[in-house]
């Protein structure tokens, strides 16, 4: 594992719940960090013997090592995860993949040649291994949630100033992003895999309840889809103090809702008919959820642990990851059109950013002057 923020701890975890996989080093740019990560970490993982403190090179020059997780800062995603591949090393990339779309699109190049010749590359994207993400999944493939129509993705979380303070590369467009490209990102991630291809945006930006960052703490957008749905997604840090991470995936025959990594709302047509003007939230077909599943996915390293295992059956199957940089780049590019939407004040259609995928400097949307009378 390359890496020891705050994310780290919950890579090691998962790394140490899954067969066939075995934490064997922890690296940074700085060893000391690394020995300190470990001595304070590993009386809680299963390790078959030391892990060692390394740095980026030992760890790709160690025999031992076969799959490396990056969990470095955003921005710093796609150089490590380019000289891991030409080590002939898999891979798993926290999220996003980067925060630079351009970076990201050389990558998914990189990735593939990795790919046919061998190598795993996935990035991680916890939430689409759920129990309820994969039941949902599999009702839209069996055609029992008939036509998707539209969606609504909130996100409202709360971050506090300390949050933000506590590194200088948090609250960065060029390494870290904001509320959606850092804490919405996973629910978006569900909702492209649900409804398919976006094809355009219209979204607003502000910072409202933060100091000393450069990027939003709230944002929201409307993203349209190539099938013709239809889809609202917010994302704001500044929800004091906190609140579920909730997808609705609405259809004409059936509609859920996804609350952190919970079914709290399923019903899928049936026998039963629910008249003329529906049953306005009843019905509820989810007859006790679970409370182990309904957890922020951020406080357990349960989801990830799902990832891994995910990985570790590609690598011994000769199979892809459910989860490619294909699909990472993606949500990405969605993201950064929600990004340039706001900037620009105006939609933004997907194809724009395969033509110019430059962020032209992003800027938060600014409150407009009221009207004059």
């Amino acid at each position: 594992m390359i890496g020891t923020g705050a994310i780290a701890a919950t890579h090691a975890a998962a790394i140490s719940e899954t067969k066939d996989v075995d934490l064997v080093a922890v690296g940074s740019r700085t060893p000391s960090r690394a020995r300190a990560f470990i001595e304070h970490h590993q009386q809680g993982w299963r390790t078959e013997g030391r892990v060692a403190a390394a740095t980026v090179e030992e760890i790709l020059d160690d025999p031992r090592v076969e799959l490396v997780s990056v969990v470095t800062p955003t921005g710093t995603h796609v150089g490590i995860g380019t000289r891991v591949l030409e080590a002939r090393r898999h891979l798993v990339l926290e999220k996003p993949v980067d925060v630079d779309l351009r970076r990201a699109l050389a990558f998914a190049d990189v990735a593939a040649e990795a790919e046919a010749s061998g190598l795993v590359a996935a990035v991680v994207s916890q939430q689409r291994f759920g129990p309820a993400a994969t039941r949902v999944r599999e009702a839209i493939d069996a055609g029992r949630m008939g036509t998707l129509t539209s969606g609504v993705v909130s996100v409202g979380w709360w971050r506090s100033q300390a949050y933000y303070d506590r590194d200088d590369w948090r609250g960065t467009w060029a390494h870290d992003g904001g509320a959606l490209m850092n804490q919405g990102v996973h629910t978006l991630d569900l909702l492209v895999w649900y409804f398919g291809e976006p094809v355009r945006v219209s979204a607003g930006s502000r910072l409202l309840a933060h100091r000393r960052i450069e990027v939003e703490d709230t944002v929201a957008a409307v993203v349209e889809f190539e099938s013709g749905a239809i889809a609202t997604v917010h994302a704001t840090t500044a929800a004091f103090p906190g609140l579920a991470a909730r997808l609705q995936v609405m259809g004409t025959r059936g509609s859920a809702v996804i609350e952190h990594e919970g079914l709290s709302y399923l019903h899928l047509a049936g026998p039963t008919d629910v008249g003329d003007m529906g049953l306005h939230g009843a019905g509820n077909q989810v007859v006790a959820p679970d409370p182990v599943d309904n957890r922020d996915a951020t406080t357990t390293a349960a989801g990830h642990a799902r990832q891994f295992a995910d990985v570790s059956r590609a690598i011994l199957d000769g199979r892809r990851t459910l989860v490619t940089v294909e699909d990472a780049v993606r949500t990405l590019r969605t993201v950064h059109a929600i990004y340039r939407s706001a900037t620009e004040g105006r939609p933004v259609d997907l194809a724009e950013l395969g033509q110019d995928p430059s962020p032209d400097a992003y800027r938060v949307g600014t409150v407009p002057p009221p009207a004059v009378p």
